[in-house]
């Protein structure tokens, strides 16, 4: 199979698409011939070395973290899935050498979920990771009816969705976006918008109950200004801080801190897919790439100016 591999970490010199055999899954996972994945940052922020500190496994690496597609086997112990399956999810690119830029992938079955009929694997491999977050984020900022939530990048993948989870929680929204984006952050349930362009963040509203912050770049100076006495300030790229002080600084009480950290929840997907087949959430796709084309899908993605997702067409 074809997959899109590097041998070193540090820049994208190396990276390039490779033929290896198939994985056999495990006790406990599903092989899954993957047939679109999104692209995330967080995918070549590892290969370029971002993460060193957290990522175990070595090189090379298969890069991508998103799939859908359908189960062609199944490891021993697995009873939730078949052959045939149409599925979606994601896998913890920290800790798997075997990513999703590749024809087949050996899936945990906690990181795996049915595909709803209505989804096509394009939809499917594009909401996986951001619903998550965008729901995890939601969480840990205590989002729910009446709050008050500024959503730092809103028209990028996981901005984009926080905003819709957060507006069909109940939540008043307001959206940082380029003003060329602001009609689209506001057809997503953004109640007000400030182009973090022209309006420097000292001047940005504050009185918020929950901070998402999905660029990161809200010094913490200013995230203590924008909340409320006892409001959460919750990023997408957890650091030092975030790991180490932060938990200490919380049990004191007051404004809260917290840091994304996926895990396997399924009730979290089950609250992505319940607004999805309610009609209030959709995950917009910029623009479609095949597998061949995946560095100018990565260029793209490190421009840092993508609305919504950018998806590779895998097979």
């Amino acid at each position: 199979m074809l997959a899109l591999r590097y041998h070193s970490i540090g820049d994208l010199a190396g990276l390039g698409l490779e033929d290896i055999p198939v994985p056999e899954p495990a006790a406990g996972e599903v092989l899954v011939r993957i047939r679109a994945a999104s692209l995330n940052p967080v995918d070549w922020k590892i290969a370029t070395g971002s993460f060193r500190l957290i990522v175990r496994g070595g090189v090379p690496r298969t890069m991508g973290s998103d799939f859908a597609g359908e189960v062609t086997a199944i490891g021993s112990g697995v009873t939730t899935f078949t052959p045939g399956d149409r599925v979606f999810g994601f896998i913890d690119p920290f800790r798997r050498t075997g990513g999703t830029f590749a024809g087949f992938a050996a899936v945990p079955v906690e990181f795996t979920h049915h595909l709803p009929a209505e989804l096509g694997y394009t939809d499917g491999a594009a909401l996986a990771c951001v619903g998550a977050t965008a729901v995890t984020l939601c969480n840990l900022g205590h989002v729910g009816t009446g709050s008050k939530v500024l959503v730092n990048g809103a028209s990028g993948g996981v901005g984009h969705v926080a905003v819709q989870v957060a507006h069909a929680r109940g939540a008043q929204v307001t959206a940082t976006a380029s003003a060329a984006r602001h009609e689209f952050v506001r057809s997503l349930g953004a109640h007000s918008c400030i182009d973090y362009r022209t309006e420097p963040m000292k001047r940005w509203p504050g009185d918020f109950d929950a901070v998402l912050d999905c660029v990161p770049n809200i010094p913490r100076s200013v995230q203590r200004r924008l909340l409320t006495r006892r409001g959460h300030y919750v990023t997408t790229v957890p650091n030092a801080a975030t790991f180490v002080l932060d938990p200490l600084i919380n049990r004191c009480g007051g404004r809260q801190r917290h840091g994304v950290m996926l895990k396997p929840d399924a009730g979290v997907i089950e609250e992505v897919l319940g607004y999805v087949a309610q009609g209030r959430l959709r995950c917009a796709i910029e623009r479609e790439f095949p597998l061949q084309l995946a560095r100018d899908a990565i260029e793209r993605s490190r421009s840092g100016r993508v609305q919504g997702k950018i998806v590779l067409r895998i097979s």
